[in-house]
């Protein structure tokens, strides 16, 4: 269910491709950041100093010496402390050395200078995106859509940021816009398919694939999309027949083999998925993750020894994987290694803390340890999660709309 579904797809995380999107848009040079912000009106006798400093910051801007450019637009701030032009270009100069509290500042200021700005909107919706603070720039980049809804940078961004917020149902409405832009743009399509899945629109990302793939029958980022929508209507074989056809068209693209050896996984075809996930490995794709699932059906196929080295050897190329950190807590656990195992399962949890099953491998080890108390309230984490489900399964059901979308965390596979 939602706790397995889709863990096979890291190239749809925010990252990567999507990390690259909103590289191309946040570098906005001063003078194109400056557009549409008119001059204010100088004494004649400062005209010639005042040009001949603006033309100085712009070219230590150009030169990328960002830090000479500040102390230029500070000289000119105390000639014209309201410029917004200038505050503008400060701002930009902060934030390209990383100083975004003080491009924020900056931006603000200047939208007291001249407010509804577009550029100055759009690039203190910038700095709050790459400052991490996705929630507090949805702010003014929604006002700089509005003010520019053809700006495809403006939109990228605000889809990026109700994203990260985890608001993915506006996420989903930009992206939307976004693909009928550039709707070969695979990126946005990942995304798109991100946002309807973690709003609940399956079925309207399938129907819109289905579609695609119409379009462009050998276009492998659609099939794998396709294939993902029907992993997350629990359609498995349907998936399955989707990734293979990926992989088929582009055998070493990376994650293909990757997803058909987790879609044979769920199904408990492990020899299948065995194969798939040594595939992964020797095009050097997602080596990490298909060596900790080749740990785990060493481990359902009770040979300890080579789970434990699987499993190891995973977590040395990248420590975040949660399915590794479960499975060498059962085998510590299973050695009367307790410490060990209670490490490994806090692991597990930290990494995915609405998951049931650490919790209660946790809980069973704490039992063994004597310690009652804490494995009382591992146990009473165990029936409020499980009850979460149920109450969300019964929203479902009822086609009420659950009041938070699933997180990130969520998508880790619980083992069997």
């Amino acid at each position: 269910m939602a706790s397995v579904r889709l863990a096979f797809r890291p190239a749809l995380r925010l990252g990567g491709k999507g990390a690259r999107i909103a590289g191309a848009a946040i570098w906005l040079v001063a003078s194109a950041c400056a557009s549409g912000l008119p001059p204010q009106a100088k004494p004649a006798s400062l005209q010639k100093q005042y040009d001949n400093l603006q033309a100085q910051a712009q070219r230590l801007a150009d030169t990328r010496d960002f830090q000479g450019a500040i102390k230029i637009y500070q000289q000119l701030l105390r000639m014209t402390p309201d410029s917004a032009q200038v505050l503008n270009n400060l701002g930009a100069a902060y934030a390209q050395l990383g100083k975004y509290p003080e491009a924020q500042r900056t931006y603000e200021r200047a939208l007291r200078a001249q407010p509804h700005s577009f550029p100055v909107l759009l690039n203190l919706g910038l700095a709050y995106f790459k400052a991490g603070n996705a929630q507090d720039a949805i702010k003014p980049l929604a006002e700089a859509v509005e003010l520019k809804p053809d700006d495809f940078q403006a939109r990228t961004i605000l889809a990026m940021s109700y994203f990260s917020a985890r608001q993915y149902q506006p996420a989903s409405e930009q992206f939307e816009k976004l693909v009928a832009a550039e709707p070969d743009n695979s990126t946005l399509q990942y995304l798109l398919a991100e946002s309807y899945l973690w709003s609940h629109q399956e079925e309207k990302m399938l129907s819109y694939f289905q579609q695609a793939i119409e379009r462009s029958p050998n276009s492998v980022t659609i099939h794998m999309l396709l294939g993902e929508a029907d992993d997350g209507l629990d359609r498995t074989a349907d998936a399955i027949k989707e990734f293979e056809a990926a992989a088929k068209l582009a055998p070493q693209q990376p994650d293909v083999h990757f997803g058909l050896g987790y879609l044979y996984w769920k199904q408990h075809d492990y020899d299948h998925a065995a194969a798939e996930f040594r595939q992964e490995i020797q095009f050097g794709g997602s080596v990490a993750k298909s060596e900790a699932y080749l740990g785990d059906i060493a481990l359902k196929q009770q040979k300890p020894d080579q789970a434990r080295a699987l499993l190891n050897q995973a977590l040395r190329l990248f420590p975040d994987i949660r399915i590794a950190h479960y499975d060498l807590g059962v085998l510590a656990a299973a050695d009367g290694q307790y410490p060990q195992a209670v490490a490994e399962f806090k692991e597990a949890i930290r990494l995915d803390p609405k998951a049931a099953d650490a919790h209660f491998r946790l809980a069973q080890v704490y039992r063994k340890q004597g310690k009652a108390e804490l494995a009382d309230a591992e146990l009473k984490t165990v029936n409020e999660i499980q009850q979460r489900k149920q109450e969300h399964l019964y929203q479902e059901l009822s086609g009420q709309a659950p009041s938070a979308g699933p997180q990130p965390s969520e998508r880790n596979p619980t083992p069997e």
